[in-house]
């Protein structure tokens, strides 16, 4: 006897009308925080979550909205003043009521350390513009790498 495992299984995911335009408009969202970063402007980079944003961070701190993800941020960015990140789209699911769970891979290379964590960012759309109200980052096991500090 076989056993179908998928039946009466749903899919969370939902056909939006124009996925094609969501997805570049998510992806968008990524390449700001790039620039940002690169550009070490805090409010550039915070811009992009919701006032009510939940964010959890590689290391497991909590961050209950946007002031608190901002003043860490400000904090983050002042200690690593070269950092540079690339997010990856790894997938996305587009959800009823405008809403996108997006799995991210991102690199982060400062002068002395490169790591690389995954995320599961959830995005909202609310007048034509895709907001992030909650992220789950986790770094990746085995990423984290020290560079050789030269004796002077």
């Amino acid at each position: 006897m076989t056993v179908d495992t998928h039946a009466g299984r749903p899919t969370a995911a939902i056909v939006a009308t124009d996925q094609n335009a969501a997805l570049a408009a998510i992806t968008r969202v990524f390449g700001r925080l790039e620039a940002a970063l690169a550009a070490k402007d805090a409010a550039a980079f915070d811009s992009v979550f919701t006032d009510d944003v939940v964010f959890v961070n590689p290391a497991g701190s909590i961050f209950l909205n946007w002031d608190e993800l901002h003043a860490y941020h400000l904090a983050a960015m002042g200690k690593s003043p070269d950092a540079e990140a690339h997010f990856e789209v790894l997938a996305v699911r587009f959800l009823a009521g405008g809403h996108a769970i997006v799995t991210v891979e991102q690199t982060l290379r400062t002068p002395d350390f490169s790591v690389t964590n995954c995320g599961t960012w959830v995005f909202t759309e609310r007048d034509d513009s895709w907001w992030v109200c909650s992220v789950h980052n986790t770094n990746v096991a085995g990423s984290a790498q020290r560079r050789a500090v030269e004796a002077p």
